[in-house]
Protein backbone atom coordinates (compact mmCIF):
# COMPACT_ATOMS: atom_id res chain seq x y z
CA UNK A 1 0.00 0.00 0.00
CA UNK A 2 1.69 3.52 -0.84
CA UNK A 3 0.95 6.75 0.28
CA UNK A 4 -1.95 7.89 -2.46
CA UNK A 5 -3.16 4.00 -1.82
CA UNK A 6 -4.02 5.18 2.08
CA UNK A 7 -5.00 8.75 1.34
CA UNK A 8 -7.98 7.53 -0.82
CA UNK A 9 -8.62 4.72 1.90
CA UNK A 10 -8.93 8.02 4.24
CA UNK A 11 -11.19 9.68 1.64
CA UNK A 12 -13.20 6.85 0.81
CA UNK A 13 -14.04 5.11 4.65
CA UNK A 14 -13.49 8.30 6.65
CA UNK A 15 -14.42 10.89 4.74
CA UNK A 16 -11.20 13.52 5.26
CA UNK A 17 -9.16 14.97 2.85
CA UNK A 18 -6.14 14.68 4.13
CA UNK A 19 -4.13 13.39 6.90
CA UNK A 20 -3.15 15.47 10.03
CA UNK A 21 0.44 15.76 10.91
CA UNK A 22 1.76 12.50 12.45
CA UNK A 23 -1.51 10.57 11.44
CA UNK A 24 0.07 9.06 7.96
CA UNK A 25 3.71 8.22 9.68
CA UNK A 26 1.78 6.62 12.46
CA UNK A 27 -0.46 4.11 10.27
CA UNK A 28 2.42 3.39 7.93
CA UNK A 29 4.44 2.13 10.89
CA UNK A 30 1.49 0.04 12.15
CA UNK A 31 0.64 -1.09 8.53
CA UNK A 32 4.92 -2.46 8.87
CA UNK A 33 3.88 -4.41 12.08
CA UNK A 34 6.24 -1.71 14.02
CA UNK A 35 5.26 -0.89 17.76
CA UNK A 36 4.82 2.38 17.87
CA UNK A 37 4.63 5.49 20.22
CA UNK A 38 2.59 8.69 19.16
CA UNK A 39 3.01 12.08 20.48
CA UNK A 40 0.48 14.18 18.89
CA UNK A 41 -1.01 17.20 20.35
CA UNK A 42 -4.74 17.50 21.59
CA UNK A 43 -6.99 17.59 19.11
CA UNK A 44 -4.31 16.15 16.43
CA UNK A 45 -6.60 12.62 15.69
CA UNK A 46 -5.39 10.58 17.61
CA UNK A 47 -8.66 7.87 17.81
CA UNK A 48 -8.58 7.60 14.30
CA UNK A 49 -5.25 5.85 13.99
CA UNK A 50 -6.70 2.89 15.52
CA UNK A 51 -9.85 2.85 13.67
CA UNK A 52 -8.14 3.25 10.37
CA UNK A 53 -5.61 0.52 11.51
CA UNK A 54 -8.83 -1.35 12.17
CA UNK A 55 -10.61 -1.45 9.26
CA UNK A 56 -7.75 -2.39 6.86
CA UNK A 57 -6.34 -5.07 8.73
CA UNK A 58 -9.67 -6.14 9.39
CA UNK A 59 -8.25 -7.94 12.73
CA UNK A 60 -9.60 -6.70 16.59
CA UNK A 61 -8.16 -3.24 18.58
CA UNK A 62 -7.90 -3.75 21.68
CA UNK A 63 -8.20 -0.16 23.29
CA UNK A 64 -6.96 0.34 26.93
CA UNK A 65 -8.16 3.48 28.67
CA UNK A 66 -8.03 5.25 31.83
CA UNK A 67 -11.48 6.84 32.01
CA UNK A 68 -15.08 5.56 31.24
CA UNK A 69 -16.14 8.70 30.12
CA UNK A 70 -13.19 8.49 27.42
CA UNK A 71 -14.95 5.00 26.91
CA UNK A 72 -18.22 5.53 26.39
CA UNK A 73 -17.14 8.59 24.17
CA UNK A 74 -15.56 6.56 21.61
CA UNK A 75 -17.96 3.99 21.90
CA UNK A 76 -20.38 6.37 20.77
CA UNK A 77 -18.15 7.41 18.02
CA UNK A 78 -17.34 4.42 16.04
CA UNK A 79 -21.38 3.54 16.51
CA UNK A 80 -22.23 6.91 14.60
CA UNK A 81 -19.66 6.16 12.17
CA UNK A 82 -20.72 2.82 11.43
CA UNK A 83 -19.58 0.29 13.41
CA UNK A 84 -21.50 -2.28 15.40
CA UNK A 85 -18.99 -4.47 16.57
CA UNK A 86 -17.91 -1.92 19.18
CA UNK A 87 -18.02 -2.23 23.17
CA UNK A 88 -16.31 -1.10 26.14
CA UNK A 89 -15.95 -3.87 29.18
CA UNK A 90 -16.78 -2.00 32.33
CA UNK A 91 -17.84 -2.15 35.57
CA UNK A 92 -21.36 -0.46 34.30
CA UNK A 93 -22.32 -3.84 32.67
CA UNK A 94 -24.37 -6.66 34.74
CA UNK A 95 -22.62 -9.70 35.46
CA UNK A 96 -25.07 -10.81 32.53
CA UNK A 97 -23.83 -8.39 30.20
CA UNK A 98 -20.58 -9.16 31.18
CA UNK A 99 -20.94 -12.52 30.60
CA UNK A 100 -22.38 -12.02 27.14
CA UNK A 101 -19.89 -10.13 25.74
CA UNK A 102 -16.86 -12.25 26.62
CA UNK A 103 -18.92 -15.22 25.76
CA UNK A 104 -19.54 -13.12 22.32
CA UNK A 105 -16.07 -11.56 21.94
CA UNK A 106 -15.38 -12.68 18.73
CA UNK A 107 -18.00 -10.61 17.38
CA UNK A 108 -16.65 -7.11 18.50
CA UNK A 109 -13.85 -5.72 16.31
CA UNK A 110 -13.08 -2.79 19.02
CA UNK A 111 -13.05 -3.29 22.33
CA UNK A 112 -12.33 -0.88 25.39
CA UNK A 113 -11.00 -1.83 28.75
CA UNK A 114 -9.47 0.02 31.77
CA UNK A 115 -6.26 -1.56 33.29
CA UNK A 116 -8.15 -3.19 35.73
CA UNK A 117 -10.40 -4.84 33.83
CA UNK A 118 -7.83 -6.49 31.49
CA UNK A 119 -6.16 -7.69 34.55
CA UNK A 120 -9.02 -9.42 35.50
CA UNK A 121 -8.53 -13.58 34.10
CA UNK A 122 -11.36 -14.10 32.36
CA UNK A 123 -11.29 -11.13 30.49
CA UNK A 124 -7.55 -11.47 28.99
CA UNK A 125 -8.69 -15.42 28.22
CA UNK A 126 -11.29 -14.13 26.24
CA UNK A 127 -9.46 -11.50 24.31
CA UNK A 128 -6.69 -14.72 23.44
CA UNK A 129 -9.94 -16.15 21.59
CA UNK A 130 -9.70 -13.23 19.22
CA UNK A 131 -7.92 -12.75 15.69
CA UNK A 132 -6.00 -9.31 17.76
CA UNK A 133 -4.46 -6.91 15.49
CA UNK A 134 -3.69 -4.14 17.75
CA UNK A 135 -3.24 -3.44 21.56
CA UNK A 136 -4.19 0.70 22.07
CA UNK A 137 -2.62 2.07 25.21
CA UNK A 138 -4.05 5.82 24.97
CA UNK A 139 -3.00 8.10 27.40
CA UNK A 140 -0.30 6.34 27.97
CA UNK A 141 1.58 8.93 30.29
CA UNK A 142 -0.97 7.33 32.45
CA UNK A 143 1.27 4.64 32.84
CA UNK A 144 4.17 6.72 34.24
CA UNK A 145 2.23 9.14 36.60
CA UNK A 146 -0.46 6.59 37.67
CA UNK A 147 1.07 2.94 37.35
CA UNK A 148 3.60 2.85 41.00
CA UNK A 149 1.87 4.28 43.16
CA UNK A 150 -1.71 4.93 42.15
CA UNK A 151 -3.08 2.25 40.04
CA UNK A 152 -1.10 -0.75 39.73
CA UNK A 153 -2.92 -2.23 37.50
CA UNK A 154 -1.24 -0.36 34.63
CA UNK A 155 2.13 -2.08 35.75
CA UNK A 156 0.41 -5.45 34.92
CA UNK A 157 -0.04 -4.12 30.91
CA UNK A 158 2.83 -5.47 30.18
CA UNK A 159 2.10 -8.94 31.80
CA UNK A 160 -0.73 -8.51 30.00
CA UNK A 161 0.03 -8.52 26.57
CA UNK A 162 2.13 -11.66 27.07
CA UNK A 163 -0.74 -13.21 27.88
CA UNK A 164 -1.91 -11.99 24.57
CA UNK A 165 0.52 -13.49 22.68
CA UNK A 166 2.62 -9.71 22.63
CA UNK A 167 0.40 -8.32 19.55
CA UNK A 168 1.29 -5.08 17.84
CA UNK A 169 1.23 -1.84 20.39
CA UNK A 170 0.05 1.85 19.73
CA UNK A 171 0.79 4.07 22.90
CA UNK A 172 -0.70 7.31 22.33
CA UNK A 173 -0.29 10.92 24.21
CA UNK A 174 -0.83 14.34 23.78
CA UNK A 175 2.30 14.91 26.61
CA UNK A 176 5.35 13.22 26.92
CA UNK A 177 8.63 14.66 27.92
CA UNK A 178 11.82 12.19 26.69
CA UNK A 179 11.79 10.98 30.15
CA UNK A 180 8.22 9.74 30.41
CA UNK A 181 8.67 8.33 27.00
CA UNK A 182 11.28 6.13 28.04
CA UNK A 183 9.08 4.79 30.99
CA UNK A 184 6.21 4.44 28.84
CA UNK A 185 8.01 2.17 26.98
CA UNK A 186 10.16 0.32 30.05
CA UNK A 187 6.89 -0.43 32.01
CA UNK A 188 5.26 -1.96 28.91
CA UNK A 189 8.25 -4.67 28.80
CA UNK A 190 9.56 -3.21 25.49
CA UNK A 191 12.54 -1.98 24.71
CA UNK A 192 13.38 1.13 22.72
CA UNK A 193 15.03 -0.46 19.54
CA UNK A 194 11.46 -2.08 19.20
CA UNK A 195 9.44 0.93 19.60
CA UNK A 196 9.55 3.77 16.48
CA UNK A 197 8.57 6.79 17.54
CA UNK A 198 6.46 10.31 15.93
CA UNK A 199 6.66 12.98 18.40
CA UNK A 200 5.16 16.36 17.41
CA UNK A 201 5.43 19.71 18.95
CA UNK A 202 3.32 20.14 22.10
CA UNK A 203 3.09 23.88 21.16
CA UNK A 204 -0.03 25.17 19.89
CA UNK A 205 -0.18 27.81 18.49
CA UNK A 206 -3.63 29.39 18.30
CA UNK A 207 -3.54 29.20 22.44
CA UNK A 208 -2.80 32.54 23.69
CA UNK A 209 -0.90 31.80 27.45
CA UNK A 210 -1.04 34.36 30.25
CA UNK A 211 -0.57 33.54 33.90
CA UNK A 212 -2.34 36.26 36.72
CA UNK A 213 -0.46 36.11 40.18
CA UNK A 214 -3.25 37.52 42.68
CA UNK A 215 -2.52 38.76 46.27
CA UNK A 216 -5.43 36.09 48.00
CA UNK A 217 -8.35 33.45 47.33
CA UNK A 218 -10.90 36.24 46.98
CA UNK A 219 -9.20 38.76 44.78
CA UNK A 220 -8.62 35.28 42.74
CA UNK A 221 -12.66 34.84 43.01
CA UNK A 222 -13.60 37.88 41.80
CA UNK A 223 -10.66 37.70 39.02
CA UNK A 224 -12.45 34.27 37.81
CA UNK A 225 -16.08 36.37 37.63
CA UNK A 226 -15.07 38.78 35.58
CA UNK A 227 -13.54 36.30 33.52
CA UNK A 228 -16.32 34.46 32.86
CA UNK A 229 -18.55 37.12 32.04
CA UNK A 230 -16.88 38.69 29.86
CA UNK A 231 -14.62 35.74 27.95
CA UNK A 232 -16.38 34.72 24.74
CA UNK A 233 -17.17 31.40 23.85
CA UNK A 234 -16.99 28.21 25.90
CA UNK A 235 -14.95 27.35 28.84
CA UNK A 236 -13.18 25.06 30.90
CA UNK A 237 -12.19 25.68 34.53
CA UNK A 238 -9.57 22.95 36.52
CA UNK A 239 -9.52 22.57 39.84
CA UNK A 240 -7.51 20.25 42.44
CA UNK A 241 -10.55 19.57 44.74
CA UNK A 242 -14.02 18.63 44.14
CA UNK A 243 -15.15 20.39 47.10
CA UNK A 244 -14.03 23.76 45.13
CA UNK A 245 -15.66 22.47 41.59
CA UNK A 246 -18.87 22.65 43.81
CA UNK A 247 -18.49 25.84 45.30
CA UNK A 248 -17.10 28.09 42.50
CA UNK A 249 -19.49 26.07 40.56
CA UNK A 250 -21.85 27.62 42.99
CA UNK A 251 -20.00 31.47 42.63
CA UNK A 252 -20.04 31.68 39.00
CA UNK A 253 -23.91 30.80 38.82
CA UNK A 254 -24.68 33.27 40.97
CA UNK A 255 -22.49 36.36 39.94
CA UNK A 256 -22.59 35.77 36.76
CA UNK A 257 -25.00 35.36 33.68
CA UNK A 258 -23.73 32.11 32.28
CA UNK A 259 -24.43 28.61 32.96
CA UNK A 260 -21.88 27.12 34.96
CA UNK A 261 -22.00 23.02 35.68
CA UNK A 262 -19.45 21.09 37.72
CA UNK A 263 -17.49 17.90 36.83
CA UNK A 264 -16.62 15.29 38.85
CA UNK A 265 -16.07 11.72 40.27
CA UNK A 266 -18.99 12.32 42.65
CA UNK A 267 -21.78 12.64 39.95
CA UNK A 268 -22.98 9.61 38.73
CA UNK A 269 -22.04 8.40 34.67
CA UNK A 270 -25.71 9.65 33.82
CA UNK A 271 -24.96 13.21 35.52
CA UNK A 272 -21.85 13.52 33.75
CA UNK A 273 -22.83 12.42 30.34
CA UNK A 274 -26.07 14.59 30.45
CA UNK A 275 -23.45 17.14 31.23
CA UNK A 276 -20.53 16.71 28.89
CA UNK A 277 -23.46 15.92 25.73
CA UNK A 278 -25.24 19.75 26.98
CA UNK A 279 -21.84 21.05 27.06
CA UNK A 280 -20.95 19.73 23.55
CA UNK A 281 -24.50 21.52 22.08
CA UNK A 282 -23.43 24.85 23.88
CA UNK A 283 -26.32 24.69 26.35
CA UNK A 284 -23.49 25.05 29.22
CA UNK A 285 -21.03 27.55 28.83
CA UNK A 286 -18.42 26.19 31.73
CA UNK A 287 -17.42 23.38 33.03
CA UNK A 288 -15.95 23.25 36.36
CA UNK A 289 -13.89 19.95 36.40
CA UNK A 290 -11.09 18.23 38.41
CA UNK A 291 -8.55 17.41 36.60
CA UNK A 292 -8.64 13.50 36.37
CA UNK A 293 -12.41 13.84 35.16
CA UNK A 294 -11.04 16.88 32.39
CA UNK A 295 -9.60 14.37 30.50
CA UNK A 296 -13.27 13.26 29.43
CA UNK A 297 -14.36 16.42 28.26
CA UNK A 298 -14.50 16.12 24.29
CA UNK A 299 -15.14 19.60 22.83
CA UNK A 300 -13.66 20.72 19.91
CA UNK A 301 -14.49 24.44 20.47
CA UNK A 302 -13.34 25.52 23.72
CA UNK A 303 -12.47 28.85 23.51
CA UNK A 304 -10.23 28.95 27.28
CA UNK A 305 -8.94 26.93 29.79
CA UNK A 306 -8.82 28.05 33.10
CA UNK A 307 -6.60 26.82 36.03
CA UNK A 308 -7.84 27.83 39.21
CA UNK A 309 -5.13 25.78 40.84
CA UNK A 310 -1.78 24.77 39.83
CA UNK A 311 -1.50 21.28 38.04
CA UNK A 312 1.11 19.45 39.96
CA UNK A 313 3.21 19.19 36.56
CA UNK A 314 4.07 20.75 33.32
CA UNK A 315 2.91 17.76 31.20
CA UNK A 316 -0.37 17.81 33.15
CA UNK A 317 -0.31 21.38 32.50
CA UNK A 318 0.08 21.56 28.60
CA UNK A 319 -2.50 18.44 28.20
CA UNK A 320 -5.08 20.04 30.05
CA UNK A 321 -4.78 23.44 28.22
CA UNK A 322 -4.72 21.40 24.83
CA UNK A 323 -8.76 21.20 25.61
CA UNK A 324 -8.93 24.26 24.15
CA UNK A 325 -9.16 25.64 20.36
CA UNK A 326 -8.66 21.86 18.74
CA UNK A 327 -10.81 22.97 16.06
CA UNK A 328 -8.00 24.91 15.35
CA UNK A 329 -9.29 28.66 16.44
CA UNK A 330 -8.03 31.15 18.02
CA UNK A 331 -7.98 30.69 21.98
CA UNK A 332 -6.71 31.29 25.16
CA UNK A 333 -5.17 29.27 28.36
CA UNK A 334 -5.46 31.72 31.90
CA UNK A 335 -3.76 30.46 34.98
CA UNK A 336 -4.77 32.16 37.78
CA UNK A 337 -2.08 31.85 41.25
CA UNK A 338 -1.73 33.02 44.60
CA UNK A 339 1.16 32.64 46.61
CA UNK A 340 1.28 28.90 48.20
CA UNK A 341 -1.22 27.30 45.97
CA UNK A 342 2.28 24.96 45.39
CA UNK A 343 1.24 24.04 48.90
CA UNK A 344 -2.63 22.41 47.64
CA UNK A 345 -0.22 20.26 44.77
CA UNK A 346 2.49 19.20 47.76
CA UNK A 347 -0.30 18.12 50.19
CA UNK A 348 -2.11 15.92 47.65
CA UNK A 349 1.29 14.54 46.15
CA UNK A 350 1.98 13.89 50.41
CA UNK A 351 -1.21 12.19 50.55
CA UNK A 352 -0.59 9.70 47.77
CA UNK A 353 2.96 8.67 49.88
CA UNK A 354 2.20 4.92 51.36
CA UNK A 355 3.45 5.13 55.21
CA UNK A 356 6.52 3.35 55.55
CA UNK A 357 4.90 1.64 58.82
CA UNK A 358 2.05 0.46 56.37
CA UNK A 359 4.32 -1.51 53.99
CA UNK A 360 6.20 -3.10 57.12
CA UNK A 361 2.93 -3.75 58.67
CA UNK A 362 1.83 -5.54 55.58
CA UNK A 363 4.57 -7.43 54.54
CA UNK A 364 4.49 -8.74 58.42
CA UNK A 365 1.08 -10.03 57.41
CA UNK A 366 0.93 -11.80 54.46
CA UNK A 367 -2.99 -11.14 54.42
CA UNK A 368 -4.09 -8.46 56.76
CA UNK A 369 -7.10 -7.37 57.56
CA UNK A 370 -7.24 -3.94 55.43
CA UNK A 371 -9.13 -1.62 52.95
CA UNK A 372 -8.51 0.94 50.71
CA UNK A 373 -6.67 2.17 47.57
CA UNK A 374 -3.24 1.57 49.68
CA UNK A 375 -3.41 -2.10 50.93
CA UNK A 376 -5.13 -2.33 46.89
CA UNK A 377 -1.61 -1.24 45.94
CA UNK A 378 0.65 -3.00 48.59
CA UNK A 379 -1.22 -6.39 47.20
CA UNK A 380 -0.10 -5.76 43.84
CA UNK A 381 3.37 -5.29 44.92
CA UNK A 382 3.24 -8.06 47.77
CA UNK A 383 1.86 -10.64 44.93
CA UNK A 384 4.39 -9.76 42.60
CA UNK A 385 7.28 -10.90 44.93
CA UNK A 386 8.74 -7.29 45.94
CA UNK A 387 10.37 -7.00 49.14
CA UNK A 388 9.22 -4.10 51.56
CA UNK A 389 12.74 -2.40 51.04
CA UNK A 390 12.05 -2.56 47.43
CA UNK A 391 8.60 -1.12 47.40
CA UNK A 392 9.54 1.76 50.10
CA UNK A 393 12.12 2.84 47.68
CA UNK A 394 9.57 2.98 44.59
CA UNK A 395 7.34 4.80 46.83
CA UNK A 396 10.43 7.46 47.48
CA UNK A 397 11.19 7.85 43.76
CA UNK A 398 7.56 8.49 43.09
CA UNK A 399 7.62 11.34 45.23
CA UNK A 400 10.50 12.91 44.58
CA UNK A 401 10.10 12.79 40.78
CA UNK A 402 6.25 14.14 42.17
CA UNK A 403 7.81 17.20 43.73
CA UNK A 404 10.66 17.66 40.78
CA UNK A 405 7.88 18.24 38.43
CA UNK A 406 5.66 20.37 40.50
CA UNK A 407 9.15 22.54 40.65
CA UNK A 408 8.46 23.05 36.92
CA UNK A 409 5.02 23.99 37.21
CA UNK A 410 6.03 26.71 39.94
CA UNK A 411 9.13 27.77 37.37
CA UNK A 412 6.71 28.21 35.00
CA UNK A 413 4.32 30.23 37.00
CA UNK A 414 7.13 32.39 38.07
CA UNK A 415 8.67 32.67 34.80
CA UNK A 416 9.66 36.55 33.47
CA UNK A 417 10.62 35.95 29.53
CA UNK A 418 8.57 33.62 27.07
CA UNK A 419 6.04 31.62 28.73
CA UNK A 420 5.97 29.64 25.20
CA UNK A 421 9.44 29.00 25.23
CA UNK A 422 9.41 27.44 28.57
CA UNK A 423 7.43 24.89 27.50
CA UNK A 424 9.13 24.08 24.52
CA UNK A 425 12.49 24.24 26.51
CA UNK A 426 11.11 22.02 28.72
CA UNK A 427 10.09 19.51 26.28
CA UNK A 428 13.13 19.25 24.44
CA UNK A 429 12.44 21.59 21.53
CA UNK A 430 13.82 23.96 19.54
CA UNK A 431 12.96 27.34 20.80
CA UNK A 432 13.67 29.27 17.90
CA UNK A 433 10.67 28.37 15.37
CA UNK A 434 7.82 30.92 15.78
CA UNK A 435 4.36 30.36 14.37
CA UNK A 436 2.54 32.68 16.40
CA UNK A 437 1.21 35.60 15.38
CA UNK A 438 -0.18 36.17 19.26
CA UNK A 439 2.29 34.34 22.42
CA UNK A 440 1.89 35.16 25.86
CA UNK A 441 1.47 38.08 28.74
CA UNK A 442 5.08 37.82 28.79
CA UNK A 443 5.89 38.68 25.27
CA UNK A 444 3.77 39.74 22.34
CA UNK A 445 1.28 43.32 22.03
CA UNK A 446 -1.36 42.13 24.49
CA UNK A 447 1.27 41.84 27.58
CA UNK A 448 -1.12 40.28 30.11
CA UNK A 449 -4.40 42.35 28.69
CA UNK A 450 -7.03 39.09 28.21
CA UNK A 451 -9.60 41.61 27.50
CA UNK A 452 -7.57 43.09 24.48
CA UNK A 453 -6.99 39.66 23.37
CA UNK A 454 -10.59 38.33 23.79
CA UNK A 455 -12.15 41.20 21.81
CA UNK A 456 -10.15 40.70 18.50
CA UNK A 457 -9.44 36.96 18.82
CA UNK A 458 -11.96 34.96 20.46
CA UNK A 459 -15.35 34.62 19.33
CA UNK A 460 -18.66 33.24 20.81
CA UNK A 461 -19.49 29.72 20.13
CA UNK A 462 -23.61 29.64 19.36
CA UNK A 463 -24.96 26.85 17.66
CA UNK A 464 -29.02 26.72 17.47
CA UNK A 465 -30.01 22.93 17.57
CA UNK A 466 -33.44 23.61 16.51
CA UNK A 467 -32.05 24.73 13.58
CA UNK A 468 -29.70 22.77 12.07
CA UNK A 469 -30.73 19.01 10.77
CA UNK A 470 -29.77 15.63 13.00
CA UNK A 471 -27.08 14.82 10.48
CA UNK A 472 -25.26 18.04 11.02
CA UNK A 473 -25.67 17.71 14.70
CA UNK A 474 -24.43 14.32 15.18
CA UNK A 475 -21.66 15.68 12.99
CA UNK A 476 -20.89 18.53 15.45
CA UNK A 477 -21.21 15.81 18.33
CA UNK A 478 -18.95 12.84 16.99
CA UNK A 479 -16.39 13.33 14.36
CA UNK A 480 -14.88 16.75 15.16
CA UNK A 481 -12.22 14.90 17.65
CA UNK A 482 -10.70 12.84 14.64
Amino acid sequence: MNDNERLSFLQNHFGFENFRPGQLEVIKNLQDHQNTLAILPTGSGKTLLYQYYGLWSNKAVVVISPLLSLMQDQVSRLQYLGSKRVVAITSQLTFGERQYVLGHIKHYQYIYVSPEMLDQEPVWLALQQLNLGLVVVDEAHCLSEWGPDFRPDYLSIKDNLAFLGNPLVLMLSATADETTRADIIAKLGLQSSQVSQVIKSVDRPNIYLTVQQLENETDKNYQLVELVQKLNGTGVIYFSSKKKVNEISQLLTMKTDKKVMPYHGDLDPSQREMIQQQFMNNQIDVICATSAFGMGIDKNDIRYVIHYHIPGSLQAYVQEIGRAGRDGDDSIAILLYTTGDEYISRALNDGAYVADELVDYYWRNSNPDLEGQDVRLLNYYFTHGYTSDQVKQIFVQQQSKREHNLQKMIAYVKCESCLRNFIKNEFGEDTSVSQHHFCCDRDGQFMGDWSQFNAEYLTNTTMNIDTQNWQEVLKHLFLAKN
